[in-house]
């Protein structure tokens, strides 16, 4: 790379991007794939994989700091290209009642099927990409739209309204959702997890990394500690995320040889597969304060992973057992997976607003995953409804889930 690439030797999809950064004046362009030395997926591309662990922990940096992001909307692949000829557009000239023409053609303006459901949005690194770019030009078939803090413009001038990309596109993403309650704080970063966890990687193991630097903006904007997915401000609540629907599935990742990194069992990015949190009114839990997190002991605004790089991230509570062998709101991660009984649980929360009946639990439902001395450990298999009567509080053991 020292002496220089020849333009013509690019994909398509890199030369015009090429073409863009030129006419805009702008002398410098980062391209991943060429600015990152590219792992293999074959196990023996140690340089490789080294230099990607570093850069990868400065994507926040990267894309916050530039000028502008070119969003290949429209490329099938990187020899595709996203500069193509359009179809025509075609126009009528009307005239009004007082002689005054006009002109009508085919409304094209469509950011929501054009980006938002377009292939590039279906890759999971693109979603932290956007949300810390400042500002973001989306090539598409149609046409291009201008996306930034101030809102999204279309090249045919009008202006859009688009919920999602208003949180996306904010130019100091995520900073505007400080002015609002932690209500609407916590749907907001967890609608982003759960849609995080729909869009596609080249390797599992890359799920915790490709939403590091998101993470690390949430965890400073909001003014917690954290990790793994699960912010301390509101601990109890992130910890109660389940498989999206009765038919899937989430499998759990083999770290081992991939990462140095140890993602705990009650995270969700320890898992492949779609999630969704719990259903829990945010006026309608009791914390249970006998849980003690990791990350209580951390300065606001930290990170777990770069204050304990190879650090074992695990949380301390009760473990009870469940009362019942099938409890009717049970939602294991792996439905097929055949588990040592009795289940065991812990408490994360109760339903403070019941008056005759028993309160509804929260829990994380766990299972016995080694002996440490002479203490087992757990790790997480699934979360449950359950009511009081169904768990046996006496003779509970605190453990390390892990």
């Amino acid at each position: 790379m020292n002496g220089g690439v020849d333009d013509a030797d690019l994909p398509k999809t890199f030369r015009d991007a090429v073409t863009m950064t030129r006419k805009l004046k702008v002398h410098y362009l980062w391209i991943d794939s060429l600015c990152i030395m590219q792992k293999s997926g074959q196990g023996e591309d140690e340089e490789a994989k080294a230099d990607w662990e570093r850069e990868a922990k400065l994507m926040e940096k990267v894309f916050s700091s530039a000028y502008l992001t070119i969003a290949a909307s429209c490329a099938e692949h990187k020899f595709h290209g996203f500069l193509q000829p359009r179809v025509q557009r075609h126009a009528v000239t009307m005239r009004a009642d007082d002689g005054a023409r006009f002109h009508v053609c085919e409304v094209i303006d469509n950011f929501d099927l054009d980006v938002e459901q377009g292939e590039l949005n279906k890759r999971a690194w693109v979603l932290q990409e956007r949300a810390l770019s400042r500002r973001t030009i989306h090539f598409t078939r149609t046409q291009a739209y201008w996306e930034c803090g101030e809102g999204i413009r279309c090249e045919t001038f009008t202006k859009t309204e688009n919920r999602k990309a208003s949180f996306l596109g904010d130019s100091n993403f995520p900073y505007s959702v400080k002015s609002h309650k932690q209500g609407r704080q916590l749907q907001h970063y967890q609608g982003l997890y759960e849609r995080y966890s729909t869009l596609g990687l080249s390797y599992d193991t890359d799920r915790p990394m490709a939403i590091a630097g998101l993470e690390k903006r949430l965890m400073s904007a909001l003014e917690s500690a954290g990790g793994f997915g699960v912010l301390q401000a509101n601990f109890h609540r992130d910890l109660l995320w389940q498989r999206r629907n009765s038919e899937s599935t989430l499998k759990r990742i083999d770290f081992e040889t991939a990462s140095h990194i140890r993602i705990p069992s009650w995270s969700w990015m320890a898992h492949s597969g779609e999630i969704r949190y719990m259903n829990v009114p945010f006026d309608d839990i009791l914390r249970a304060d006998d849980i003690q997190s990791p990350f209580e002991t951390l300065p606001p605004g930290s990170s777990y992973v770069d204050s304990n790089p190879r650090g074992r991230a695990e949380l301390r509570a009760p473990v009870h057992t469940i009362a019942v062998q099938k409890p009717d709101w049970l939602i294991l991660d792996e439905p097929e997976r055949q588990l040592p009984g009795p289940l065991r649980c812990v408490i994360v929360g109760k339903s403070k607003h019941h008056k005759t009946e028993q309160p509804t639990c929260y829990v994380l439902v766990v299972s016995p995953a080694g002996k440490e001395g002479d203490e087992d450990f757990f790790e997480r298999v699934g979360v449950a409804y359950l009511k009081a009567e169904e768990i046996v509080c006496r003779e509970a053991m605190v453990a390390s889930i892990r």
